[in-house]
């Protein structure tokens, strides 16, 4: 099976956007400043930026100047739209849809 490797500042930005589609992140939580995350992570701030930059120009975050970042408001079509990025990462990995379907029925519990 092949392993999808993503980018730091990729693997980021998905890990916001799950925080915030399961609610562990809540609309006007405060973020981390680049710099604090970049700290926090053993990694350059640009890569921290740019994460914040994706999640801006997708409406999870915003920011304000001089005060920091903060988690938007979003519509709740989480689930949905989460299942069917994690379908896709299945797909890229090289994984069939006759074994996907096996996977999920291993993990619903159906034969």
């Amino acid at each position: 099976m092949r392993e999808v490797k993503k980018s730091v500042y990729q693997r980021i930005a998905d890990d916001v956007k799950w925080k915030v589609e399961t609610g562990i992140l809540r609309e006007g939580d405060k973020l981390p400043s680049c710099r604090d995350l970049a700290i926090q992570q053993g990694i350059n701030p640009n890569t921290v930026q740019r994460a914040y930059s994706e999640l801006e120009e997708q409406g999870y975050i915003y920011t304000l100047p001089k005060k920091g970042v903060y988690v938007s408001g979003r519509k709740k079509n989480y689930p949905e739209e989460l299942a069917k990025q994690k379908i896709e990462e299945i797909k890229a990995a090289g994984i069939t849809k006759d074994n996907a379907v096996k996977i999920l029925n291993e993990v619903y519990g159906d034969d």
